[in-house]
């Protein structure tokens, strides 16, 4: 007996279900639009933003944002500077330092797009030197952003007088351009919105010690690009600012965990079918490692009307969950799950199903899933 849940009109309710390849992403652009809306509602302009594009890696995405204004945004793979380039957008930051490789090949897109800002992250003198020395071999100016610690103990340096060592042997290097200070504070993650902003807060001031120290140096004013998606709010509140959210875009169980009260909406869920039910109670999913986020512990997901479930196993192709519904499911059934992490889930898929008023519309490719980017000897 099928007797599934009543999803009403929810955007993933879909009619020609018999249309969706299982495991399969399924996205909404309407929904990003919604919160592409959101994000810049809380920013006050578009100007402001500067979104990581690791959670969607599709250009379509990239190109709704530019139609509202926004062109600057940030990466963490050659892959994802590769595909800003192909989108012609205004500023790219490549959010993670640099080796001597991975630098070699982000000179040659900088080259190869000479209209496109380019810069990325740096927290230590090594990395300068080896910055110049680069820079110095292929004739080219990099702009970097001094990447801060504000508690993460993730990447950065602590912005205190050694910070502010780092920019002055910056300023004196003569390839080397200053851009500004980056600080990401992916620790702060309390479910509270005031607790948030209360930690946000706290983490911040060594950040003003800092941008008071170093514009005291050059009598003006500097650039910050701070926080990402769970800070977005607190930092959204301080002047002359640059905010860097990324999971807005597309939204997961966790962030809406963390933050019911925002404006973001589910925009991508991951459509599964029953394909076995090897004992009393017991279904099992194609919905294993390959096909949703797995670094977390079980339940990675939440499964539509069978929230209750035990989730008692998961292997590269295979879910097995426990659940007194069982018997209200047949072999082939489909049930949608909410990832708990969105962004290593959409690096599972090459293409994502588009839904508009609950149908099959088309599919936008995952272009930039893969880490590399053309590598060559």
């Amino acid at each position: 007996m099928n007797m599934k849940p009543n999803l009403e009109n929810t955007w993933y309710n879909v009619h020609d279900e018999n249309k969706i390849i299982t495991p399969g992403l399924l996205i909404s652009p309407e929904k990003i639009k919604d919160n592409i809306e959101a994000m810049i509602q809380i920013s006050g302009t578009a100007n402001r933003l500067w979104p990581h594009i690791k959670t969607y890696k599709m250009k379509p995405v990239i190109e709704l944002q530019k139609d509202y204004g926004i062109n600057r945004f940030k990466c963490a793979t050659l892959g994802e500077v590769e595909l800003l380039c192909k989108a012609e957008v205004g500023h790219i930051l490549l959010a993670i330092q640099p080796t001597e490789k991975k630098l070699d090949a982000f000179l040659n897109l900088q080259k190869k797009y000479p209209k496109i800002q380019f810069s990325t992250l740096l927290d230590n003198n090594k990395s300068l030197s080896l910055f110049n020395r680069i820079a110095t071999q292929k004739k080219q100016t990099l702009g970097v952003w001094i990447d801060l610690n504000i508690g993460m103990n993730r990447t950065g340096i602590i912005p205190n007088k050694n910070g502010f060592k780092l920019y002055r042997n910056i300023k004196e290097s003569q390839l080397i351009r200053f851009m500004g200070l980056h600080a990401y504070d992916g620790h702060i993650r309390a479910e509270s919105e005031i607790k948030r902003k209360e930690d946000s807060d706290n983490a911040f001031l060594s950040v003003l010690y800092l941008k008071e120290k170093i514009e005291n140096h050059n009598k003006k004013s500097i650039d910050i690009i701070a926080g990402g998606s769970l800070t977005f709010l607190p930092h959204s509140q301080r002047k002359n600012v640059f905010l860097s959210p990324g999971t807005t875009l597309l939204w997961d169980a966790i962030s809406n965990k963390l933050w019911p009260e925002s404006p973001f909406q589910i925009a991508a869920v991951v459509a599964t079918r029953v394909i076995s039910k090897p004992n009393k109670n017991i279904l099992c999913l194609d919905l294993g490692h390959k096909a949703i986020a797995a670094e977390m512990p079980l339940p990675r997901a939440i499964l539509i009307g069978l929230e209750e479930a035990g989730h008692i196993g998961q292997s590269e192709e295979h879910l097995v969950i426990k659940t007194k519904k069982a018997l209200k499911y047949d072999v082939g059934d489909m049930i949608y799950a909410l990832p708990k992490h969105i962004c290593p889930t959409v690096v599972k898929y090459n293409q994502s199903q588009l839904i508009k008023n609950q149908k099959l519309i088309g599919y936008w490719d995952i272009q930039a899933r893969d880490y590399n980017y053309m590598l060559t000897l």
